[in-house]
């Protein structure tokens, strides 16, 4: 997996938040069996996010590492439902990272595909 990957800024905005960035179908996965390198940074318009892959495969029960109140406010913007899957299949996670004042939220799924075995898929890079 490339330790820096690059992407341009798109808009979609809401009123609380903005999406800076849609991936592509399995535009970026992460195989915790082959990837060793459990650390990605991405670079969206000369902001580097560090996304800790393992971080999202431990917090992938409790859809992520963000308050619940924040939660219902960015399953409501995705219309994510209380059962629903994320677009690869997988289980529904929200990741913040904290970057110059801004609030950063990577939207995956995680897929455990055998035992102790996960994907993690990139889906959006939003800011709240």
């Amino acid at each position: 997996m490339n330790q820096e990957l690059f992407f341009n800024k798109g808009k979609d905005l809401d009123r609380n938040m903005e999406s800076i960035y849609t991936f592509n179908n399995n535009e970026i996965i992460y195989d915790s069996f082959i990837d060793k390198n459990h650390i990605l940074k991405l670079n969206i318009e000369n902001i580097i996010l560090k996304i800790n892959f393992k971080e999202i495969i431990d917090t992938q029960f409790s859809l992520g590492n963000i308050p619940n109140n924040e939660i219902n406010i960015l399953k409501k913007y995705l219309d994510v439902g209380d059962f629903s899957k994320a677009p690869c299949g997988g289980f529904v996670n929200f990741y913040k990272i904290n970057n110059k004042n801004l609030k950063y939220v990577i939207y995956s799924g995680v897929k455990e595909v055998s035992n102790s075995r996960y994907l993690v898929t990139l889906h959006k890079v939003l800011i709240m």
